[in-house]
């Protein structure tokens, strides 16, 4: 399976469509009409998505998922939840607003032992948390380094190693809107962390960054891709 992030948090970084569809699918799960909800997803292929802002709107995105609302609301089944995962929905994505998994979400819920057993964090590989940490910390340096201005312009939202760790083959591709192409992120055997970013407009160029597990990170080949 081909993972992608999609980390826009406002409705004008897409087309109309496909916004309406995110938001849409972010009503239903706020609702917790969950079989509508995965209506949407199975028609849409916007499983982790959560509510986009409008640009007038200054409220930062909150993150929710339909995973995250499965984990609160009592509306949502085994079934729904089992189905969302099988899905693709992330299990290690937090809320941008509380910082909470969907574990943590369910546990505070008081959801069933069930419910709670299927939504444990999963890691394809186990890393530390100081090393989560400083990865993460080097990962947002070498986008920033990269792309600050749509970054912020957009209210963009980095990927995170935590969703890294969670995906088979430990790599996921971040299209950055505005930049005409974006990052190839793989975690390697060493636990660094490669990223290779390309932009495909005349005279766009290419780089390669490693990050190391202390968060340090260089610039390993760059040029024309």
């Amino acid at each position: 399976m081909h993972h992608e992030w999609a980390g826009g948090c406002l409705t004008s970084t897409y087309h109309d469509n496909y916004a309406a569809k995110r938001n849409k699918l972010a009503d239903y799960a706020f609702n917790g009409r969950f079989d509508k909800a995965l209506e949407c997803i199975e028609e849409s292929s916007i499983v982790n998505g959560w509510r986009l802002r409008s640009p007038e709107d200054t409220r930062p995105a909150s993150g929710w998922t339909t995973l995250h609302q499965a984990a609160m609301l009592s509306s949502s089944t085994i079934s729904h939840i089992e189905r969302l995962i099988s899905l693709g929905a992330y299990r290690n994505i937090r809320t941008m607003d509380t910082k909470e998994n969907a574990y943590e979400i369910a546990k505070k819920n008081h959801r069933s032992r069930e419910i709670l057993d299927a939504l444990k964090p999963h890691y394809e590989r186990q890393l530390d948390e100081q090393t989560i940490k400083n990865l993460q910390k080097g990962l947002e340096e070498v986008i920033m380094s990269r792309v600050a201005s749509i970054i912020e312009e957009k209210k963009f939202r980095i990927p995170t190693v935590e969703v890294l760790l969670e995906l088979p083959g430990l790599s996921l591709w971040c299209p950055i809107p505005g930049f005409y192409g974006g990052f190839h992120i793989k975690l390697r055997e060493d636990n660094s962390i490669e990223t290779e970013s390309s932009c495909r407009v005349v005279g766009g160029s290419g780089k390669t960054h490693v990050i190391q597990p202390d968060g340090t990170w260089k610039i390993t080949a760059s040029g024309l891709y």
